[in-house]
């Protein structure tokens, strides 16, 4: 799939523009409906109702949950077993998608909920941006740099260009010098909560550039904690590189799930049944699986709501194992 061009992106953006004001006519309707309940009898009322009724659940995905910004708060023993251990506070976010869609999250708030729990780091696991005009990037993405704990990225799908415009260094840029450690086909090994961890990170998998090279220069003994967008990278990452935990985003947990089964599973784009929280995974030729945490998102795409998958902040206190 290569980058959508920029008149590709621009007539994209219009169109999700138009979709976002259109949705603002719930509220006219909305009040015929009720003065038509007030006034009217017989049939016209029942049918007023009927309509209103079966509106709510649409202005809720549209205009309320959207700005509930929920924080799961999740366990996950990584130690295997072995004795000496340590805990590691993590606070996990992705999809924030700042742009056409005005009813998005800012970061600002994300990053102010995020100070308020006290975490070693910060991770954030791509598609920054939605058809956000150049100009506007560098404000939007400035509240980053209130975080009070290191923040590590990477790249999505919509900020790379599949599809959308390709902001990548014009994104890179401005979140780097907030303080951001983009972490796409590296690895660095930190001190984090007291305790030496490795981040490390693999670029998008639609992107098609991911590497493991890192791997070859990795200390032995010390925690790897691998970020990406995708949590389709799990399919191809080599048999010889051991992680302990992957941290992911893109599935938005469906985004809109309604309650008909199998229906969220046929819009999230992954190939492996991924969806929301840890999953597992085991490569061919190996007996232990791998462990994916695959955080909801905060923003939206496609349409400008959420139903049943509120934005999400997740706080994971991980238990790894103290090198040896």
């Amino acid at each position: 799939m290569p980058p959508q061009s920029n008149s590709s992106a621009r007539s994209k953006r219009g169109l999700h523009a138009f979709v976002f004001w259109l949705t603002y006519l719930w509220i006219p309707f909305a009040v015929v409906c009720v003065w038509v309940i007030a006034r009217r009898k017989g049939w016209a009322r029942w049918l007023a109702v009927i309509l209103f009724g079966l509106s709510l659940p649409v202005a809720w995905a549209r205009f309320v949950e959207p700005q509930l910004l929920f924080v799961h708060h999740e366990e996950i023993d990584l130690s295997d077993g072995q004795d000496e251990t340590f805990e590691l506070r993590i606070a996990l976010f992705s999809d924030p998608h700042i742009g056409v869609f005005k009813n998005a999250i800012p970061l600002s708030r994300l990053i102010d909920r995020v100070n308020q729990e006290t975490v070693d780091a910060v991770f954030i696991a791509g598609d920054f941006l939605y058809h956000l005009p150049f100009d506007e990037i560098e404000t939007a993405m400035a509240a980053v740099e209130d975080a009070e704990a290191p923040v590590f990225a990477v790249l999505g799908n919509h900020d790379l260009g599949f599809p959308g415009p390709p902001y990548i260094e014009r994104l890179r840029g401005p979140l780097r010098r907030s303080g951001v450690t983009f972490v796409e086909n590296r690895a660095f090994e930190e001190v984090l909560g007291g305790h030496r961890i490795v981040v490390a990170g693999a670029s998008d998998y639609w992107q098609r550039r991911f590497t493991f090279a890192f791997k070859a220069n990795l200390p032995e003994g010390v925690p790897v904690l691998l970020l990406t967008h995708n949590p389709d990278i799990a399919l191809k990452v080599p048999n010889d590189f051991d992680y302990d935990l992957m941290l992911a985003g893109h599935t938005h947990g469906g985004q809109i799930r309604l309650p008909i089964p199998g229906l969220t599973r046929m819009v999230i784009p992954t190939k492996h049944p991924f969806d929301t929280g840890l999953h597992t995974l085991v490569r061919a030729g190996r007996d232990e699986p791998d462990r994916i945490y695959v955080t909801p998102g905060t923003g939206m795409i496609g349409l400008p709501m959420r139903f049943r998958r509120p934005p999400r902040i997740d706080i994971l206190t991980l238990t790894l194992p103290t090198q040896g």
